[in-house]
């Protein structure tokens, strides 16, 4: 799960929600070191991409997480 403050999942009325996968490097100072890899549309799918990245960069000084957000702009084709 994600180690940042978690934006609720009730459903916004007006903006869907997106799942972004941030990226934290542990080397970084604080204001440069989260940085926003992906944004998927199910938390689910976040989630395994998140995994996955973390499993993949294991060696490196960074985790994954999946942060809440909400998406602003033209329709999500899901």
């Amino acid at each position: 799960m994600s180690d940042l403050p978690a934006a609720t999942d009730k459903p916004h009325a007006k903006y869907p929600h997106v799942y972004a996968i941030v990226r934290i490097d542990s080397f970084q100072p604080s204001e440069n070191g989260a940085t926003v890899v992906k944004v998927m549309a199910t938390r689910d799918q976040a989630e395994r991409e998140a995994a996955r990245l973390r499993d993949a960069n294991g060696g490196k000084d960074c985790t994954y997480v999946v942060q809440t957000t909400r998406f602003i702009g033209a329709p999500i084709i899901s």
